[in-house]
């Protein structure tokens, strides 16, 4: 799967841990600083700070999906032209940090979408050899 393929994606065609770890062209656009709440912060690409705002989130951000049971760690993706599609569910990471990224918001959420943890981020790194 090039990066071209993401945009064909569909829900059956997520990617797990092991593929991400693959994927060099995701791995590098990874942005862990980027939340949901920054992601759904209201842009207006005719202005010229919105533009350079959308540049810095454009790639790869993890988030805590709440509004499935149980809660899941997502994987979005950010386009240029501020289009986001979900591409990838983390199955392997232990559900107690998922939970308490819910319990103990390090952000407040955007849509039912909470800011990876700490301890979550350092996981993922760990896990994608980052």
């Amino acid at each position: 799967m090039v990066s071209s393929d993401l945009d064909d994606m569909n829900i059956y065609d997520i990617l797990g841990l092991s593929d991400i770890k693959k994927r060099h062209d995701i791995l590098s656009e990874i942005k862990f600083n980027v939340t949901p709440q920054i992601m759904m912060e209201p842009r207006f690409q005719a202005r010229s700070e919105d533009l350079e705002k959308l540049k810095e989130i454009t790639g790869f951000m993890f988030y805590v999906e709440s509004e499935t049971e149980p809660p899941g760690l997502m994987l979005l993706r950010t386009g240029r032209s501020d289009i986001t599609t979900t591409v990838g569910k983390i199955d392997e990471i232990p559900l107690e940090m998922v939970r308490k990224a819910i319990d103990s918001p390090v952000a407040p959420p955007a849509h039912g979408m909470y800011a990876i943890t700490d301890e979550i981020r350092d996981w993922l790194k760990k896990e994608l050899g980052l």
